[in-house]
């Protein structure tokens, strides 16, 4: 008879711990990542943050394919994307330097170029 009673209690209860397991596990990916992202990100080039984004988006539209998403798991996830996206906005600035760089002649062009159109358009008046 105790077997009758143990075997369906030992049976909820495990299916009570996957059930916890795969929800904490959903999160630990992007979790995991954004780590990653906040340890490395500050050697990235330019294709490597696009590559980063593509992988941080496809894990983005893994989580939002749940229907069962519960109110913490959505703190979570969008505390995740704030912590990624402050990431990418402090640690992408170097790359936008070195392509700035890269683009300095342009630039030097550009900026002589506007200051003889002011000064030819102060002549003009």
């Amino acid at each position: 008879m105790k077997m009758y009673i143990l075997f369906p209690l030992f049976a909820v209860a495990i299916m009570c711990f996957s059930s916890c397991h795969s929800q904490k596990g959903r999160m630990d990916d992007l979790k995991d990542f954004v780590e990653k992202i906040q340890e490395e990100g500050k050697d990235y080039t330019l294709d490597q943050w696009k590559e980063a984004n593509e992988r941080f988006q496809k894990l983005l539209d893994k989580i939002n394919s749940y229907e069962d998403l519960t109110k913490e798991e959505l703190e979570e996830m969008a505390k995740l994307q704030g912590q990624y996206a402050a990431t990418v906005f402090k640690n992408s600035g170097k790359s936008i330097m070195e392509q700035m760089q890269k683009a300095g002649v342009a630039l030097d062009s550009l900026e002589e170029g506007f200051e003889k159109g002011m000064i030819e358009s102060q002549e003009l008046e």
